[in-house]
């Protein structure tokens, strides 16, 4: 991998990271929701944000994979595995779950 694909994926990861910040922050807002409404913006950032969690995980196995860290994208591999995520992101994609 170049330093430039590198970059690019070092970005890509960063900016997934700043949009679940932002999720959380959604959810963290409504933390103490009161009514269904509420309850439901609640679930639904913070299915979105599970959702991203799992997308930066498996992204993040691709990234070091690529980058020659194998070992590293296999811990990572078995932290996923534990999550009950596919092995791939186009495996993730397949079952519709993004």
């Amino acid at each position: 991998m170049s330093d430039e694909g590198i970059v690019r994926a070092v970005r890509r990861l960063a900016a997934m990271e700043d949009e679940r910040d932002r999720l959380s922050e959604r959810v963290d807002r409504l933390r103490e929701a009161a009514t269904a409404q509420e309850l439901a913006e609640r679930d639904r950032w913070g299915d979105a944000m599970a959702d991203l969690d799992a997308r930066i995980l498996l992204e993040s196995i691709g990234v070091l994979d690529e980058m020659g860290m194998r070992s590293a994208a296999t811990a990572v591999q078995h932290v996923a595995e534990e999550e009950g995520l596919p092995a791939t992101l186009a495996e993730q994609d397949a079952q519709g779950a993004f």
